[in-house]
């Protein structure tokens, strides 16, 4: 098998603002890539890759430490972020990306980018069959290019497709509650989400919402590498902990499981026929 591709995507920082992205980023064509064995693609995250319990206190130095170590484990593999929305995708793969050093990427922000477009108005325009193929085709470009944070949007796991380019390295899926999730989205504004347009900003029927679609979804939420729920405060719906220790949790989650089993050593192979099964599908 040939060698993977070492390009990075150094165009990019966290700390440039999308609009900022020279179009020359998205590519019309796609080098080699990496993916999992035939068993590790077919393993769900175990019970001891699943976590809710709460980090250590965090600091500086503790998150730089982690943040080395999980770099040096990945070898420069990039890492993808799953899950419903209003996990904080974004926030964490911003956070994660400085801790190790890479890029970070929204496949949202990239849509809207390259379309000219915004995410309800190409739904309103293309249906969601529609946006889910554009959606398809932002991840393959972005796929193409090592040491990247990859926040995707929360049905990008519907498609079998976006599987091959998701195991082109290590998948964390963020999870919690319906009812946390929905006043998380109900802060941020549900309206402009196209799932929630005749929920009418009523919190509950966004929570609603949000059941159904992770009952949906969750057998295919759980072929991630990793998962990592959210915590909750002692009312059951607050917020349970900071962006901080949450992005602390991730980090030991990632560095646990790539030292357990072979995800480290199957980040090393090209993709052959056959390499990837996905579940829930």
């Amino acid at each position: 098998a040939g060698r993977p591709s070492t390009r990075t995507m150094s165009c990019v920082s966290t700390r440039v603002p999308y609009a900022h992205v020279p179009s020359r980023c998205v590519l019309s064509h796609r080098p080699g890539a990496r993916a999992v064995s035939k068993t590790a693609a077919r393993r769900p995250s175990r019970s001891g890759t699943k976590t809710n319990a709460r980090a250590d206190p965090v600091n500086s130095t503790d998150t730089s430490e982690a943040g080395a170590e999980v770099k040096e484990c990945l070898e420069g593999s990039s890492v993808f972020l799953v899950g419903m929305m209003g996990t904080g995708k974004s926030s964490v793969g911003k956070k994660l990306a400085t801790a190790l050093g890479y890029s970070f990427f929204d496949t949202d922000s990239l849509i809207e980018l390259v379309s000219k477009t915004s995410i309800p108005e190409i739904f309103a325009s293309e249906g969601e069959a529609g946006f889910r193929q554009i959606e398809t085709q932002i991840l393959a470009e972005v796929a193409a290019y090592k040491k990247c944070v990859v926040a995707t949007g929360g049905g990008i796991v519907k498609r079998k497709t976006n599987w091959m380019h998701l195991r082109n390295g290590v998948v964390v899926c963020l999870t919690g509650s319906a009812e946390l999730l929905a006043q998380r989205v109900t802060k941020d504004g549900a309206e402009v989400r196209p799932l929630f347009k005749d929920a009418d900003g009523d919190q509950g029927k966004i929570a609603e919402i949000i059941k159904e679609l992770q009952k949906d979804r969750q057998a295919m939420y759980d072929n991630a590498d990793v998962t990592v729920t959210l915590l909750v405060g002692e009312d059951g719906v607050s917020e349970g902990e900071n962006l901080d220790e949450l992005n602390q949790r991730v980090l030991h989650s990632l560095r646990n499981r790539i030292k357990e089993d072979d995800t480290k050593s199957r980040l090393k192979n090209e993709p052959k026929p056959g390499d990837i099964t996905v579940t829930g599908m």
